[in-house]
């Protein structure tokens, strides 16, 4: 697999993520920002821009966002409509996406069509205006992972 295009799947997989705050803390809807200047990658991810995701419903069972980037020249809109059960569920760019809640935040595990897979472990500041997430994905073929820090300011 092509590097540039296993760090758009990881790049796209994080962002799918979309998270749930727990339940004590409330909701995860709301228009959340990448913040760029905090956010760590590794020098082989390609360059995201203009990276938005719109969580329109959670309530903490039930998880509905679009995820929206640009990479390069191409901009892409990927949705999930799913539960945070620990079940696959399809993403629009037919990842596998299993969401489930943790103490702090929540936790996915994804593969996507070509074989790569990936897991983001995601924590909310107490006032669920900051996500943090620490990330990792292993393209097909390859054994070590590649690991990166996003970190996602809610605006909305």
């Amino acid at each position: 697999m092509d590097m540039r295009l296993g760090a758009a799947a990881a790049a796209i997989a994080v962002i799918l993520a979309g998270g749930g705050a727990r339940a004590d803390e409330g909701t995860y809807e709301g228009t959340w920002k990448l913040n760029v200047d905090h956010s760590h990658y590794p020098a082989m991810m390609p360059t995201i821009k203009d990276h938005v995701m719109v969580v329109s419903y959670d309530d903490g069972k039930l998880l509905k966002y679009t995820d929206n980037f640009t990479i390069g020249t191409t901009t892409s809109h990927v949705t999930f409509d799913g539960a945070y059960d620990g079940k696959p569920y399809k993403t629009t760019n037919g990842q596998d996406m299993y969401v489930e809640h943790t103490k702090t935040g929540y936790r996915d595990h994804w593969k996507d069509p070509s074989g790569s897979t990936g897991i983001d472990v995601c924590d909310f500041s107490k006032n669920v205006t900051l996500m943090t997430c620490h990330s990792q994905f292993t393209p097909k073929g390859m054994k070590q992972p590649v690991k990166f820090t996003e970190v996602w300011d809610k605006i909305q």
